[in-house]
């Protein structure tokens, strides 16, 4: 039933897979896979909020963990969750790639398409078999999607002389129309490559080649030449001095967030850059979201040495505990009882027998 299943989606999906809208660098028809940030009409980018954000990274991540289980457990009882549909154990995130590498390794090499050996490629690269990722795509070194797909397996090596040349290649090469260059999110995503991508591998790039850096003294990566201080030229958390803010692409942080969103989605393992966002986080002023970043950087256990790092982390951690002043309680309403609403009642009648008995007295008086 399984088998059934994923040979309907290949055969149904494969056949579209690069006329849908909204394929992301890595260029895959599943949207967990190729991970892409959201982009309005306008073809600007747009962040997603933190949690959902979290979420996507997560699923990143839990595909690539080798311990990650590949069928679904109830948290609770640990019992297998059983599909309604097939009857059969339903798969998780990871089981589900892990379906799909099996059917398109069951097919002969010389009988896949190069956009089968794409799809299988990045189906690898998230699976965590960056090496054999690679292998797939031997022989097909031209073209924009092989390229742009060799690119970003290198960089996730860590080899980022080759990755350089893959991308340089790809920025090169002509996009296939069926992709549609020209709709908003597909040319943002070219953008990305042309821009902050390439300039993430070239940073890396130079970096392999200048004086070893010591780790202690390491920092964000600069894609963009700015300094997080206010205007006195202090770390502070959500003050950032308006010459810097302007360095930011449009000279705000939706963009900027929503551009190291993409990064980390495409890179989900790379702490350099989860810490990036973490500092733009901080800069907009949402502690909450740049504490937690920064608290998951440290204890990776990679990052626990960085001087700057520790030292905004502490900033930001004493500005998230500083909680704002609850607004004023508004005054509670006077209770109304049965008991109140006679004695009412019985004032007002009172009044009313009062002010007619005094009158009829004068009348007569008047009279008289």
């Amino acid at each position: 039933m399984l088998r059934v299943a994923i040979t309907g989606l290949f055969g149904g999906v494969l056949a579209v897979l690069f006329v849908a809208d909204g394929r992301a660098s890595l260029h895959h028809p599943d949207s967990v896979v190729s991970a892409m940030i959201s982009v309005d009409d306008a073809g600007a980018p747009e962040p997603y909020p933190f949690e959902e954000f979290k979420r996507r990274r997560l699923v990143l991540r839990n595909i690539g963990n080798p311990d990650w289980k590949l069928e679904a457990e109830d948290p609770v009882t640990k019992a297998k969750i059983i599909d309604p549909k097939t009857g059969k154990p339903q798969l998780t995130e990871r089981g589900i790639v892990a379906a799909r590498i099996k059917l398109a390794q069951g097919k002969r090499a010389d009988r896949r398409t190069v956009d089968e050996n794409v799809t299988l490629a990045i189906d690898l690269l998230r699976f965590g078999r960056a090496d054999e990722a690679e292998g797939v795509l031997k022989g097909q070194r031209s073209g924009f999607l092989p390229n742009i797909t060799l690119a970003h397996i290198a960089a996730t090596q860590g080899q980022w002389a080759r990755a350089f040349d893959y991308l340089d290649i790809a920025n090169e090469e002509r996009v296939p129309p069926a992709i549609n260059p020209k709709s908003p999110k597909i040319a943002w995503q070219l953008k990305a490559n042309r821009g902050p991508l390439l300039k993430l591998v070239k940073l890396r790039l130079a970096e392999t080649h200048g004086p070893k850096l010591q780790p202690e003294n390491e920092l964000p990566d600069q894609l963009w030449p700015v300094n997080f201080v206010n205007d006195a030229g202090v770390y502070e958390p959500g003050k950032l001095a308006a010459a810097e803010k302007a360095k930011l692409p449009g000279g705000d942080f939706p963009e900027a967030i929503a551009t190291v969103q993409q990064l980390v989605l495409w890179f989900p393992y790379d702490v350099r850059l989860y810490w990036l966002l973490g500092e733009l986080y901080a800069a907009q002023g949402d502690v909450k979201a740049a504490q937690e970043v920064m608290d998951e950087c440290v204890n990776s256990g990679r990052y626990s040495n960085r001087k700057m790092l520790m030292t905004h982390r502490e900033a930001v951690m004493k500005a998230a505990s500083v909680e704002p002043a609850p607004p004023p309680e508004p005054p509670s309403p006077v209770p109304f009882t049965i008991s109140a609403i006679w004695w009412y009642f019985g004032a007002v009648g009172a009044l009313a027998l009062f002010a007619l008995v005094r009158a009829v007295l004068k009348k007569g008086k008047s009279a008289g």
